[in-house]
């Protein structure tokens, strides 16, 4: 497997999206809801998803009422309060019984925008191919979820830049002892419970001396190593319901 050194330097492109968030990104800009799509179980059942789309540099809210609401009742289904910059998918999965026909409108006002999703939603080219529909029963038992809202599933748990090798195992990394190691790790979540805190932590699973994080509550952060050898170290993100873990190994020379 190929070994990655990150001794404090990182590609201008990655430094450049870290200091000033998403491309193109500015304030005050409006929150676009979109339509993910949709598939139908093997009993009938509905799965659809949501997703938003937001330019705003940083996070924004939007309550609920007429600014934040789906069409028809109740308008209040557990959507997204708070939007991040960028294109956020899968950020409101709804299992439906079989007699849905479409139609269910999210509508958001930010910015003095006002947009709202298509009624129009069952047609074959909103259907889910197999890896898709993964994605979204990620943390969903259809039988037994509650209908048409949107479900609260783990936080999704990454390390910006690496992937995972072919047969699960984690990326690797090397770095010198006492040289400072960029961890751009990742943790999102679609907000569910409501006024809950998505709380990450990295710890060292594993290793023959100690590591220190100079943020260790938050995904990106600096690592330096006492001792030499091979350690292992993983961060966890929890929305106070679901934990979610993924790991790293760090060759210390």
């Amino acid at each position: 497997m190929r070994v990655l050194r990150f001794s404090g330097i990182l590609p201008v492109a990655v430094v450049w999206l870290w200091l000033i968030g998403p491309a193109h990104a500015q304030l005050n800009q409006p929150v676009y809801p979109v339509y993910d799509g949709f598939f139908v179980a093997e009993d009938g059942t509905y799965v659809i998803s949501y997703a938003y789309f937001s330019h705003n540099y940083d996070t924004v809210h939007v309550t609920l009422g007429n600014e934040n609401a789906f069409g028809s009742e109740p308008a209040d289904r557990l959507q997204p309060t708070t939007f991040s910059p960028g294109h956020h998918r899968f950020q409101c999965v709804m299992v439906l019984d079989s007699d849905f026909q479409g139609g269910l409108r999210w509508t958001l006002t930010y910015a003095g925008t006002t947009t709202s999703t298509s009624e129009a939603m069952l047609q074959y080219n909103w259907e889910f191919d197999d890896r898709t529909q993964q994605s979204v029963l990620r943390d969903v038992d259809i039988a037994n979820a509650p209908r048409g809202v949107c479900l609260n599933r783990s936080p999704l748990v990454r390390i910006l830049g690496l992937r995972n090798g072919p047969d699960g195992e984690p990326p690797e990394l090397a770095v010198n002892v006492g040289d400072e190691l960029r961890l751009f790790g990742s943790a999102r979540d679609e907000g569910l419970p409501r006024n809950s805190v998505l709380a990450s932590e990295w710890h060292n699973v594993n290793g023959p001396g100690s590591v220190s994080f100079s943020a260790q509550g938050e995904p990106r952060t600096l690592a330096t190593f006492d001792t030499p050898g091979t350690y292992e170290l993983e961060l966890r993100a929890s929305d106070s319901v679901f934990e979610s873990t993924t790991r790293v190994i760090v060759h210390v020379e």
